[in-house]
């Protein structure tokens, strides 16, 4: 091991490096109105510093990972990454092509650097990697819940208008669960893997997770909050079963998809959409969205329109100040819209291998947090989308490094599908 070598061990090996770029990386949505406020509060036209700097610490972690990559310092290459990469290639491709926005580039920068972190932290410094993604989560949620408490009408705030949407510090009721749900899971992983129990830290994570959802609310973030208790405390003391995986959940969230667009399933659940989610029959015009953007998929079904500006975005769809639509509001149609089947396979690919894994050590408690996280993210997805949040796909990468997570008495034997068959039917002889 020559001296480069022993530096970036070194670097990764103790989790400020990892935690400081964590904390910058999963909130990259908002470092343009934080450069923006500090060059207002420093008299500046304009000052770009956290970006830039964000920048450059992706390019660090690039850097690392391919010199460890052509070194053959990683034990064993990850499919989901492969998958995750030839996807944003399309992305990126067809947003070229098209002459469309590049305002996400930074948060694709962010997530993917996030995501080849976490791929080299799981396999080489598992406990540094998760204390930081945990300590930097648990910090902006800390940040969050007093300005909520003692700021209610949020920090963009106060303003008469009926429409208007109060900001916090990991965002409206919207987009805060984007960052607490991940924060809880990390957390309990962290614990079940490094400590073999929960801690107080965990409970104290549990605890700020249920107030902010209490407080911020969000019919998405309440379903999706009450479908991850219930995962935890059904499977808690259980293996996943066979049919518990992300897959079949991505499965359920098509077939459910479906029956919201074409069939009109709503209608069904006139109550709980109105009293409970508060959502009206269109799903706060979801239905009319899906819409307009299936018939861009049927005119450009193969390579999708790439990501465009959100001035057409908002034309396309009908937007008004009353209904701000810009996107499909589901995570498969978004991809085929943007990316077309070119980058839909590879999703549906990385999904598979994630279940695979999933399957393979569903007897471990931090395997089995991750996969129902990740269920529990595939699922909201129905209405919701997550590809230009920093933290979405390092859920796949954490899944898929199963093998990391998992202890070598929690692994199943590596056997063939055919293999499978042949012994239950041997069973069944």
């Amino acid at each position: 091991m020559n001296r480069m070598d022993r530096g970036l061990d070194r670097l990764l090996s103790q989790p400020i490096f990892a935690l400081f770029f964590v904390f910058l990386a999963v909130r990259a949505n908002d470092l343009k109105k934080a450069d923006e406020a500090l060059a207002r509060a420093a008299g500046w036209q304009a000052f770009y510093g956290l970006r830039i700097l964000l920048w450059a610490l992706c390019a660090v972690v690039v850097f690392i990972y391919l010199w460890r990559f052509f070194r053959g310092s990683l034990r064993q290459k990850s499919p989901v990454l492969w998958c995750l990469l030839a996807m944003h290639a399309v992305l990126i491709a067809m947003t070229l092509i098209y002459h469309g926005a590049t305002g996400y580039w930074i948060n694709w920068a962010a997530g993917l650097a996030l995501c080849l972190l976490l791929n080299m932290g799981l396999q080489r410094e598992r406990a540094a990697t998760m204390e930081a993604f945990s300590l930097a989560l648990l910090t902006w949620l800390l940040a969050n819940l007093p300005v909520r408490i003692l700021i209610p009408w949020g920090l963009n705030g106060p303003d008469p208008n009926p429409l208007f949407v109060p900001e916090w510090v990991i965002g409206n009721r919207v987009f805060y669960y984007r960052l607490a749900f991940p924060a809880l899971a990390f957390e309990m992983i962290r614990a079940q893997r490094e400590e073999g129990r929960y801690t107080l830290r965990t409970l104290l994570v549990f605890a700020v997770v249920t107030a902010t959802v209490a407080l911020q609310r969000g019919g998405t973030a309440i379903l999706g909050y009450a479908l991850l208790l219930v995962l935890v405390a059904f499977f808690g003391r259980r293996a996943l079963p066979r049919y518990a995986l992300p897959i079949t959940m991505l499965g359920i969230s098509a077939l459910l998809f479906v029956g919201l667009h074409f069939f009109h399933i709503q209608e069904l659940f006139t109550g709980l959409i109105q009293q409970v989610l508060h959502k009206d029959m269109t799903l706060n015009y979801r239905s009319d969205v899906w819409v307009e953007a299936v018939d861009v998929i049927r005119r450009y079904p193969v390579t999708g329109v790439g990501y465009l500006p959100l001035s057409y975005m908002r034309e396309l769809f009908h937007s008004t100040p009353e209904t701000p639509l810009n996107h499909t509001h589901n995570q498969m149609l978004e991809l085929l819209f943007h990316g077309g089947l070119l980058a839909l396979i590879p999703f549906i690919g990385m999904t598979a291998w994630t279940s695979r894994e999933a399957l393979r050590h569903r007897r471990s408690p931090a395997v089995k947090t991750a996969a129902i996280l990740l269920m529990v993210f595939l699922f909201m997805g129905t209405v919701e989308i997550f590809h230009t949040d920093p933290l979405y796909y390092p859920l796949f990468i954490l899944l898929g490094r199963a093998d990391c997570l998992a202890g070598e008495e929690d692994a199943l034997p590596r056997i063939s599908f055919f293999a499978r068959v042949r012994r239950d039917l041997t069973k069944k002889r």
